[in-house]
C-alpha cells in the first residue's frame, strides 16, 4: 500500500485540509457535524431531483437527464457512505 500513488483527488483533500482550521471532533462520524453534513446531502438530493431531474428541459434532453441523475446518483451514495459511518458510532 505505501507504494500506490496518491489519487489527485486525495492530494486535494489534503491540501484544503492543511489550509482549514477543523476541529476533528466536532465533526467526526457520531458527530453533529457529522449529522449535519448527512442531512446537507440529503437536503442537495431532494434539490437535484425536483429542481433538475424533474425540469423540463432537462427531462428532454437525454444527455441532461443522464448528467442530472448522475449527480443524483453520486449525492445518494454519499448519504448512504456519510449515514454508514456515522450511525456506526451511536
Amino acid at each position: 500500500m505505501g507504494n500506490e500513488m496518491i489519487s489527485e483527488t486525495e492530494l486535494e483533500r489534503q491540501a484544503d485540509l492543511a489550509k482549514a482550521n477543523i476541529e476533528a471532533d466536532k465533526f467526526a462520524p457520531g458527530s453533529y457535524g457529522c449529522h449535519e453534513a448527512l442531512h446537507t446531502a440529503s437536503l442537495l438530493m431532494e434539490m437535484v431531483s425536483r429542481h433538475l431531474v424533474e425540469h423540463p428541459t432537462i427531462m428532454l434532453d437525454s444527455e441532461f437527464y443522464a448528467r442530472a441523475r448522475g449527480i443524483h446518483g453520486e449525492l445518494f451514495d454519499l448519504y448512504q457512505a456519510i449515514g454508514a459511518k456515522h450511525l456506526s458510532q451511536d
